[in-house]
């Protein structure tokens, strides 16, 4: 498999990420999850499911959710880390993420993208 280098890796990323977000995965989440990118930007997983698609392309506070987990993260570390090239415990051993947030919602993230 290639390293995703680009946005177009970014926008394969979200779209493989989408495709796992069923209402049953969401509810299993049940957290709200925030990308923060080194560009300044920010993006969403809704796991509580309060505006119904799942992964959104704005910020928690745009969007009137407060995040209970953060990560912090290039696009390409993100687009890497959904397609499985990245492994979490690695990124933040070398630097590439930094979490915020409890164990166990790490661990639930970890296993979505994993599946």
């Amino acid at each position: 498999m290639t390293t995703p280098t680009d946005s177009t890796s970014y926008d394969a990323a979200v779209q493989r990420l989408r495709s796992r977000l069923t209402a049953d995965t969401l509810q299993r989440i049940g957290a709200v999850y925030a990308f923060h990118f080194e560009d300044g930007t920010s993006a969403t997983l809704d796991g509580r499911g309060a505006h119904g698609s799942g992964y959104l392309e704005d910020a928690p506070d745009t969007l009137g959710l407060t995040p209970d987990f953060e990560v912090t993260l290039t696009r390409e570390d993100f687009a890497q880390l959904v397609f499985g090239e990245l492994h979490p415990m690695a990124g933040m051993a070398t630097g590439r993420m930094r979490l915020k947030g409890s164990i166990r919602q790490a661990i639930t993230l970890d296993r979505l993208l994993e599946d």
